[in-house]
């Protein structure tokens, strides 16, 4: 693979990547409106199905803010080699 081939795949997976952020966007903003739902309608009940339903949203929300965080990571990583490819 020649040093181009290697920067245009770095552009597409930075691309991908563009691609990949706006969609957890969507569902971290989507998540967020869901889970003030659930917590007011759950608001002070003690059943196990409650406590079950919190806990899940607080698990799916650090997996996309753990998504977020690998991506953007990810999108630095390649803009760093490519930069440093010339």
């Amino acid at each position: 693979m020649s040093i181009g081939e290697v920067k245009a795949a770095l552009r597409e997976a930075n691309q991908l990547f563009d691609q990949g952020k706006a969609t957890f966007e969507v569902i971290d903003t989507s998540l967020d409106e869901v889970t003030g739902l659930a917590v007011s309608t759950l608001y002070d009940s003690q059943q196990a199905e409650a406590e079950n339903a919190r806990g899940a949203l607080a698990d799916a929300a650090r997996a996309v803010e753990s998504t977020l965080r690998a991506i953007n990571a990810s999108t630095e990583n390649a803009g760093t080699y490519l930069r440093e490819l010339g």
